[in-house]
């Protein structure tokens, strides 16, 4: 059986600015060129296979991914562990588990899995656009004080959202942080509102002490399935 939900993904729900219970998003990336037919398989099935317990799934789009070969991830939304356990063996397991993944697998490749553990989030978590920033992180504790309080400024615009890459992902990359918004246009704002601002100036000039960026791509959410 091929991979898909099994590598899926850890990232999880956020909570302004706090980790509320230990949730589990999963990240899996793709090559297609008929989206389509991947959304037209969950539509199909999702119904089915959330009132067995499978978690919320979204599916999103990248328009700009720098180095990066894949048009898409899907991202599942799990409460923790035992939830992502279920996930897998919901769809390895059901009739319509398997329909959806060979459909899945009939117009796409896979490039890259991961998970990743939500450390903080302001703002609405889940937006039509975003920017995704790869982040290697020099010294872990403080980049994540440092970007928290960053967050937490009364300069902060839109939503920013904050993940440490916990199973495989990108090669060299620790954290990843979400900057989202309603269009491209309030993305890019609230990016460059928050580095401009005062609290921002004294993170960049901190910045190369204790982080790299590795990468930014432009991402768009496509569609949610909620689970039950």
């Amino acid at each position: 059986m091929k991979k898909i939900i099994v590598s899926l993904f850890a990232f999880a729900f956020l909570f302004a600015g706090q980790l509320m219970a230990a949730p589990m998003q999963a990240y899996y990336c793709f090559n297609t060129q008929q989206p389509e037919v991947i959304i037209e398989a969950f539509d199909e099935n999702f119904d089915a296979l959330a009132s067995k317990g499978v978690s919320t799934h979204r599916l999103y789009e990248f328009h700009l991914n720098g180095q990066y070969g894949f048009t898409h991830c899907i991202v599942s939304e799990n409460s923790g562990p035992d939830a992502f356990e279920k996930t897998i063996k919901t769809f390895q397991g059901s009739e319509e588990g398997r329909a959806l993944l060979a459909k899945f697998y009939s117009v796409a490749s896979d490039v890259l899995n991961g998970a990743g553990t939500p450390l903080a989030s302001v703002g609405d978590a889940v937006t039509p656009v975003a920017m995704l920033i790869d982040i290697r992180a020099k010294n872990n504790k403080l980049f994540v004080e440092e970007l928290t309080k960053l967050m937490n400024s009364s300069d902060r615009q839109g939503s920013i959202s904050l993940f440490e890459d916990t199973f495989t992902g990108v090669k060299g990359r620790t954290h990843y942080v979400v900057i989202g918004g309603s269009s491209l246009d309030e993305v890019l704002n609230n990016f460059r509102g928050i580095l401009s601002s005062p609290d921002g100036k004294v993170f960049l000039k901190k910045a190369p002490k204790f982080r790299k960026v590795m990468n930014k791509s432009l991402i768009y959410l496509v569609k949610t399935w909620e689970a039950s």
